[in-house]
């Protein structure tokens, strides 16, 4: 990912709010605490996916934007390989955590002394070898099989749709045509996958365990990214072009997650003004807001296992409502903290093997 693209307190911000409201959706949801007004979080907080993948579109296709230019050094197949790779090192290892944790508190409330009834998706009691590799692989809704935590969707879509990216690029990379035309024919697909999945797949309900049905979102992310910082176009057009397409998927079905979509989308084309003036923030938040986005992803996967272990102990030794509203606000700074240790875990520096350091030295 290039620099100037993932440097934006912008997107920064978008990753921390949409993350944040993804949390409080489950703890409203899941938790054994009255919801009140906040209901609506606890309602419509999944929405807040749409931003992800959107901007996830957008860095995504960030990133393949300078790979456009003709080929050169190791062929495009390994270079392919070595990209897709690259993505599934950054996913997987955060995934793997949050599956092995997810395992050890379902086991904890099948085996554990003080059992709980809680609305968890996984029941523990049915919880098979098929269901945690299919889990494991990332396979569970093309197979069929229940996910072991909330969000494992999610990674899975988001592997497949990156993949979609890097087999785009690299195709467009490997047509004899002038950096302009191998740029015009990538955006030119974007806008076609976009339309296909906005106004066709994503009406399929069936195809919800493909990149198909979720490419939309994606690509509108993509295509905000091409206008803008590809083809240079100004931000009042890239962002009518990006709406009208929006704007069409809606007048033909309506479907919230769509218009969450194109919004955001919408204010990715004019993220710059936004970052103008957050950049008059201290460098401290600035820094801090950069943590707490980069730490979105683990406490996106994380905080769901955190949620059912500690409410399932605290309704296992009482039923007094301030306890457990207690427990599950409880959830908020535990998950915070839990995904900023994991993300620093993550960007820890590892270790050379022996034979890579001979050779650097």
């Amino acid at each position: 990912m290039s620099r100037s693209a993932s440097a934006s307190p912008a997107i920064d911000l978008a990753k921390v709010l949409a993350a944040h409201l993804i949390l409080f959706h489950h703890l409203f949801l899941y938790g054994p605490v009255p919801q009140g007004p906040l209901g609506v979080v606890a309602a419509d907080g999944r929405l807040a996916v749409q931003v992800f993948l959107v901007i996830g579109g957008y860095l995504g296709a960030a990133s393949m934007l300078g790979r456009l230019h003709k080929p050169a050094g190791a062929p495009l197949l390994q270079q392919t390989w070595q990209l897709i790779v690259q993505r599934a090192r950054r996913l997987l290892p955060t995934y793997w955590l949050a599956a092995f944790l997810m395992l050890a508190v379902l086991g904890w409330l099948r085996w554990g002394p003080l059992p709980a009834e809680l609305p968890v998706d996984v029941d523990p009691q049915a919880l098979d070898l098929p269901q945690v590799a299919a889990n494991l692989l990332l396979l569970q809704d093309v197979l069929g099989q229940d996910g072991l935590s909330a969000g494992f969707w999610y990674v899975a879509i988001d592997l497949q749709l990156y993949i979609g990216l890097v087999l785009l690029a690299m195709l467009c990379r490997a047509l004899p045509l002038s950096l302009r035309g191998r740029l015009a024919v990538f955006g030119g697909l974007t806008l076609g996958i976009s339309l296909l999945s906005l106004l066709w797949w994503n009406l399929d309900a069936g195809l919800d365990a493909w990149a198909p049905y979720f490419a939309g979102s994606y690509a509108l992310g993509m295509l905000a990214c091409v206008l803008r910082r590809g083809a240079r176009v100004p931000s009042p057009l890239a962002l009518g072009v990006v709406g009208a397409i929006g704007l069409l998927a809606l007048v033909l079905a309506w479907r919230s997650r769509i218009a969450v979509a194109t919004l955001t989308a919408m204010a990715l084309c004019a993220h710059g003004l936004l970052d103008v003036w957050l950049q008059r923030l201290p460098a401290r938040a600035l820094q801090a807001l950069r943590e707490l986005a980069a730490a979105s992803y683990p406490m996106f996967l994380l905080h769901y296992p955190l949620l059912v272990l500690v409410c399932a102990s605290v309704a296992g030794l009482t039923d007094e409502p301030l306890l457990l509203a207690g427990a599950v606000l409880a959830c908020w700074p535990l998950s915070v903290g839990l995904g900023l240790l994991v993300q620093r875990w993550m960007d820890a520096p590892r270790p050379l093997p022996l034979r890579a350091a001979s050779a650097a030295a």
